[in-house]
């Protein structure tokens, strides 16, 4: 099978679920719709970013997107592909009410919240606020965490619709937290009074040296993968209970050995799960000592497919594709798994 690198004039900087957005050489933002049979990038001159480009993006009825513009505000933006080159094409709202530094949408047909992170006192801090919060300066929901690094490297998160929210990676208290995974249930409004904050732990056995990815299928189950040591792991996020620790159950999968290169600090992500698979089995792309591959379990058996070179950033499968992001590029191939 081929890989084809999406051609869209700018660098990648988002993937998720069908929707690939970044910054063109202009410094202009852009979305390319990946379910569309022709995927074709649209780049609106009214959304100007730093060098950074597009921090996170979300797709829904409507797009939403997060950036620090070029005066160096962070916004959240809902941008309308149809309306390009028009007033109606995007919308800003500033996310310095908050003191954001960095952000996400958590955004779609019910999820209406904004993952946010600024520096306290030298360490990164981690808080989700429902979208009007967010953009009038609100309070944020229940508990705040501290990231291991900035958010972009020690941060891993997926969803789907009114939730759960899982988020992944370095994130807990303390100035050094170790690899945890956390999830917030009740995305569509805010939880009735007197319930808590929502927040749950989600217990993981073994524990994972790393976590690097989150991902949630078309059936609605969520995986959360990483590794212990140089081998890829994986688990189911099951039901979420009343109150307590989130069960998961452990994914079997293959014996692979991950690029130590891949591990260092910095050098991608050594495994990304690939979103919105239909299966019942997680479909993931790893950095191993052969060169990255896209893996899936076929019933019987692991299979596997070389994948280009390069530093692993995010996957996900829509328009009867896997994609996947390697570096600020986005490759393509027609799916192998049978979905």
């Amino acid at each position: 099978m081929d890989w084809i690198e999406l051609e869209v004039g700018g660098r990648v900087t988002a993937l998720r679920r069908g929707l690939c957005a970044g910054v063109d050489t202009d410094g202009r933002a852009f979305t390319c719709d990946l379910d569309s049979p022709d995927p074709t990038p649209v780049t609106y001159d009214g959304i100007v970013l730093d060098t950074f480009g597009v921090v996170g993006a979300s797709p829904g009825v409507e797009t939403w997107l997060t950036g620090r513009g070029a005066d160096g505000r962070l916004s959240l933006f809902g941008v309308r592909p149809e309306f390009v080159g028009t007033p109606g094409e995007s919308i800003a709202h500033s996310l310095e009410s908050i003191g954001a530094m960095w952000a996400a949408p958590v955004l779609d047909t019910r999820a209406a919240h904004v993952l946010a992170s600024d520096l306290q006192e030298g360490t990164w801090r981690l808080r989700a606020y429902s979208l009007n919060a967010a953009i009038v300066g609100g309070a944020p929901r229940g508990r705040g965490f501290a990231l291991g690094s900035e958010p972009d490297s020690s941060l891993a998160f997926s969803f789907l619709e009114k939730g759960p929210l899982v988020v992944a990676g370095r994130i807990g208290d303390g100035p050094a937290p170790a690899a945890a995974a956390w999830a917030l249930s009740d995305l569509d409004g805010q939880p009735p009074a007197g319930r808590d904050d929502g927040w749950r732990r989600v217990h993981l056995s073994p524990a994972p040296t790393e976590l690097t990815s989150v991902a949630v299928g078309r059936a609605g189950r969520i995986w959360v993968a990483g590794r212990v040591d140089a081998r890829p792991v994986a688990w189911e996020v099951l039901q979420l209970p009343f109150r307590g620790l989130v069960r998961s159950a452990a994914v079997p999968m293959p014996r692979l050995e991950l690029d130590p290169e891949a591990l260092e600090p910095g050098e991608g992500r050594p495994i990304v799960l690939v979103e919105a698979t239909p299966g019942d089995e997680p479909v993931f792309v790893a950095a191993t000592t052969r060169g990255n591959r896209l893996c899936w379990y076929d019933g019987s058996e692991w299979k596997a497919i070389p994948v280009p070179d390069g530093r692993l950033r995010a996957a996900c499968s829509s328009g009867g594709a896997v994609h996947v992001q390697v570096g600020a590029s986005v490759w393509s191939v027609g799916d192998p798994t049978g979905a």
